[in-house]
């Protein structure tokens, strides 16, 4: 499954909305799309309630699937 995040990264603060991540890795055509591998829905929302606070470069703060 795909969804589109929204957040910033850590390092200086610059939001980025709409990032495609995918909860698998696949060698699919559309790879070059794909902001991030390997975050299901379930990581989403666990990142998103911790924040700063995961080993992620950047902090979601609001998702949609596509």
């Amino acid at each position: 499954m795909k969804f589109l995040i929204n957040g910033y990264w850590k390092n200086d603060k610059t939001e980025f909305y709409d990032y495609v991540v995918t909860d698998y890795d696949d060698n699919a055509e559309d790879d070059d799309e794909i902001f991030y591998f390997g975050l299901s829905e379930s990581e989403i929302q666990k990142a998103i309630k911790l924040g700063w606070n995961t080993e992620l470069e950047f902090v979601i703060t609001s998702y949609t699937k596509l």
